[in-house]
């Protein structure tokens, strides 16, 4: 009588550990990515940067104050930027408009100050 218990329960605990492994093979199984194209994209990689060169830049004065810069214009080679920024002597930077060579940028500077003009750009 005994040994008909002992040979129940272990039948038991097989049956239950059945149970378990299939319900948790059949929850694994429904996980499915929808393949490649929905899977996402992960990377790393690395390029030169190239730079523009920055010439014929051409500067305006106040007209009723001509010791004020009101606007720079300049040009960009490659002429291939979409965005462009410039500033005078670490003064704030202004978004130049244009699209295409040359640039506007509506900005105020001190000539006595003008030591510096910086842009930024990128396509």
């Amino acid at each position: 009588m005994v040994n008909r218990k002992r040979k129940r329960r272990i039948a038991l605990v097989a049956l239950l550990a059945f149970v378990l492994g299939t319900t948790a093979f059949a929850y694994a199984a429904g996980m499915t990515f929808g393949g490649a194209t929905n899977a996402g994209h992960a990377g790393q990689g690395s390029g030169a940067i190239s730079g523009y060169n920055v010439h014929d830049i051409h500067y305006t004065l106040d007209d009723t104050d001509p010791s004020t810069i009101t606007k720079v214009v300049f040009s960009l080679t490659p002429n291939t930027a979409t965005s462009v920024k410039a500033r005078i002597d670490s003064g704030a930077w202004v978004t130049c408009s244009g699209g295409t060579s040359p640039w506007t940028c509506i900005l105020t500077a001190d000539t006595s100050d003008a030591g510096s003009l910086e842009v930024a750009a990128a396509d």
